[in-house]
């Protein structure tokens, strides 16, 4: 349990982190690396490409909003080498997945295909100021806590919990209950925000927390935003 009064959870794709380039663009960067030649695909070909490809491997949602990378039997890893397969089949290439697939998986490791939210060490000074706790509820493999260390913000958080290791995913209720069973908190002191209404808003107010939508046409814009929010409070 919390000793902290008052509790600020935030998602992390594209809230508190943002890749600075697609998903389909970073695999088409390494596919380069092994030979593939990209020269006759248009502009955005391969970002629709893994659009396909993870519609394909998401298209039989797990029932009770089970976590896919938990439930997959090998895992984050497998999961996302069974995509790549795909992948690699939407472009038409004759690369085999496995000598290429390390080198994929580990480039979304590195803190630089990631930006992090500018108003986030805003929102850091705030709750020390006012002695609120930060955590992260988010939907993500395994690899979530290493790539926060990697870009330097792990140590902010507490606790961070992800659906890969939890066993579910947002927007079922048990991953939120976690999170208040761990800082032992009622639901009118504790705070959301995310960029998915459905995963992250919907969930999170009908439990009693205070959410905030992060997108252009939501709620806030910037967690900059979200803390002149608190402020007013």
């Amino acid at each position: 349990m919390s000793s902290k009064e008052h509790y600020i959870f935030l998602d992390v794709g594209d809230t508190l982190l943002t890749m600075k380039k697609p998903a389909g663009e970073v695999y088409f960067e390494v596919l380069k690396e092994f030979g593939l030649d990209g020269s006759k695909h248009p502009n955005g070909y391969m970002e629709r490409a893994f659009r396909k490809a993870y519609a394909h491997m998401t298209r039989h949602p797990l029932p009770d909003f089970r976590d896919k990378f938990h439930a997959h039997e090998d895992g984050s890893e497998g999961w996302w080498r069974e995509l790549l397969g795909f992948f690699l089949k939407e472009i038409g290439s004759d690369l085999e997945p496995d000598p290429i697939f390390q080198s994929i998986f580990k480039r979304f490791d590195e803190p630089s295909v990631w930006e992090i939210d500018p108003g986030f060490y805003e929102l850091v000074e705030f709750a020390k100021q006012r002695g609120s706790g930060l955590g992260i509820i988010s939907n993500w493999d395994h690899r979530l806590k290493q790539l926060l260390a990697s870009v330097g913000v792990l140590d902010h958080f507490y606790p961070v919990i992800v659906s890969a290791e939890f066993g579910y995913e947002k927007p079922s209720p048990l991953i939120f209950q976690e999170a208040e069973k761990i800082v032992g908190l009622s639901p009118d002191k504790l705070v959301y925000c995310g960029d998915k209404v459905e995963l992250d808003i919907v969930p999170t107010r009908s439990r009693g927390w205070s959410a905030f939508h992060k997108h252009a046409e939501g709620d806030i814009r910037d967690l900059g935003e979200l803390t002149a929010i608190l402020k007013k409070g």
